[in-house]
């Protein structure tokens, strides 16, 4: 996998609407926010767009403006904006081979795994889950969020590196990453690709030219807002589609909001643990990476990944 030189300070960032459109106050303060992570923005057209409020312009402008930064060497990095909805629309316009030439660092989360995934597995371009502008710099932009996206960012190549969590409040130490079931895993490594994201996005790949490939990766998966049963549906069609047989492994991000508001004493976890009762791979819930304000973890997609199970407790460790 491909992950371009980490930025330096003064490179220039482009940034992108690749989803859904941002209001026109917004579009100084963005400018502002990545000055001040030390980079000279440069806006694309997208920013200026607005389509049904959902769409940042024609999928051929937000393509272009894509294009346009891939193709400009003076542009070391490109910054999705926000999330929303409508970036599949992309996937069959864009140049690949393009973007596979001109690596640049990209990052970006939610709606925007539909280019993750196929960076990762159409360019071999390694990319970033990790905060976006709008999203996630302006006001809630918080001091761990913000070390965890430099820091990976600026990982070189060959550099081995421990994911972190964010601190517990009132304990004072690292969130907990944890076994969903302890079976036989302790003392055990387990290895490969960390590949994934947002759940809805990644099963809308299913069955199409931009299907997610999980075979001997480790999936990584997050989510917001979805009721219990329909992260039972996804999950069920994942299952299906043989994409967690195919994989060494599984990493839960956070899954802010998502709740069953059909019946009582049947959540989340319970939902997980009745799933996967009879998987016979690790399970790993607990990281601090998604939807979730204000923390966010920033995880290298397509790095290498390895998740060591002992005793006392579960690490990750990333290699680019």
């Amino acid at each position: 996998m491909n992950f371009p030189e980490p930025l330096k300070q003064g490179d220039k960032v482009f940034l992108v609407c690749a989803s859904s459109p941002i209001l026109e106050e917004d579009i100084e303060k963005c400018k502002e926010v990545v000055k001040k992570l030390g980079f000279e923005p440069m806006l694309g057209e997208s920013l200026f767009e607005n389509i049904g409020g959902y769409m940042a312009g024609m999928p051929e402008i937000r393509v272009k403006d894509l294009h346009r930064a891939f193709s400009d060497n003076e542009v070391k990095g490109i910054f999705c904006v926000k999330g929303g909805f409508s970036a599949s629309q992309l996937l069959d316009k864009l140049d690949y081979e393009l973007i596979r030439n001109n690596p640049k660092v990209f990052a970006g989360y939610s709606d925007v795994t539909n280019l993750n995934i196929v960076f990762n597995q159409k360019c071999n371009l390694g990319t970033f889950h990790g905060p976006m502008v709008k999203s996630n710099m302006f006001d809630d932009f918080n001091d761990f969020t913000k070390k965890s996206f430099l820091d990976v960012l600026d990982k070189k190549k060959g550099e081995r590196w421990k994911f972190k969590n964010p601190m517990d409040e009132e304990s004072g130490v690292e969130k907990e990453i944890s076994l969903l079931y302890k079976k036989n895993f302790e003392n055990k490594k387990i290895s490969g690709e960390i590949i994934g994201g947002n759940l809805s996005i990644i099963v809308t790949t299913l069955g199409t030219d931009y299907e997610i490939d999980t075979k001997g990766k480790i999936l990584f998966i997050e989510e917001i807002e979805e009721e219990i049963s329909r992260i039972d549906r996804m999950m069920t069609h994942l299952k299906y589609a043989g994409k967690f047989e195919d994989c060494n492994g599984v990493l839960f991000g956070n899954f802010s909001g998502c709740e069953n508001t059909y019946g009582k004493n049947y959540e989340l976890m319970d939902f997980l643990q009745g799933f996967f009762k009879d998987y016979e791979k690790p399970v790993i819930y607990g990281l601090e990476s998604g939807h979730a304000k204000p923390d966010l973890a920033t995880v290298p997609l397509g790095a290498k990944c390895s998740v060591e199970i002992m005793e006392d407790g579960t690490e990750i460790y990333f290699e680019k």
